[in-house]
């Protein structure tokens, strides 16, 4: 009995630690420029899904490139890739296992669909988006009476689940920093008179 209880305490702490080891480099990023999912997951069954949206705010630019990088619990890379999402579109992120049997590039084809493929084995770990432009903030003047324009991507909407097709079951993920926790300020100097530009995450 004081075995058993002795292992479950060393898994609990473990698994406390893990958890601690992981929000910890989910929160590596700027704040300010970048969205996180804490978890996904994949294997030969299980597969991650995530939707990215255009919301088509007046001061988005019409078309917004992100960088995506799923980590693994060790910090190490399961794969990457970049896209763009143009104004009133949604973009599909699917992270799978290699020659997943009913999620993979031959069954899964539409333009706005882009895979993250990495090893066969059971993997976890964290999502990072991160902008593709250099200075997301920086603001340009083709909006409608001319309004201004920014390539932020803590304007975007995302949305996504762990699913496990075989059962029609999954979760839903979270995600810290996108539009739905973001913050609208009115910054000092030219800023102002710019009407506030996306400042990020509380």
């Amino acid at each position: 009995m004081k075995n058993k209880l002795i292992k479950r305490f060393l898994i609990t702490a473990a698994c406390v630690l893990s958890l601690a080891l992981s929000v910890t480099t989910a929160f590596a990023l700027t704040e300010s420029s970048s969205v996180v999912s804490p978890f996904w997951q994949s294997d030969g069954s299980v597969y991650t899904f995530v939707a990215v949206s255009h919301t088509s705010l007046n001061s988005m630019n019409s078309e917004i490139g992100i960088v995506v990088s799923a980590l693994k619990n060790d910090g190490s890379s399961f794969g990457s890739t970049q896209f763009t999402v143009g104004e009133n579109t949604t973009s599909r992120v699917f992270v799978v296992a290699t020659n997943h049997s009913s999620i993979n590039n031959l069954t899964v084809t539409g333009s706005k669909d882009i895979f993250i493929a990495g090893t066969t084995n059971f993997a976890s770990g964290q999502l990072n988006f991160t902008p593709r432009a250099t200075n997301p903030y920086q603001v340009n003047f083709s909006g409608p009476q001319g309004l201004t324009r920014s390539r932020d991507i803590t304007m975007l909407s995302f949305w996504g689940s762990i699913v496990v097709p075989g059962t029609n079951t999954g979760f839903a993920m979270e995600f810290i920093g996108d539009t739905h926790d973001s913050v609208f300020a009115t910054m000092s100097g030219i800023a102002n008179s710019l009407g506030g530009i996306a400042v990020g995450v509380n």
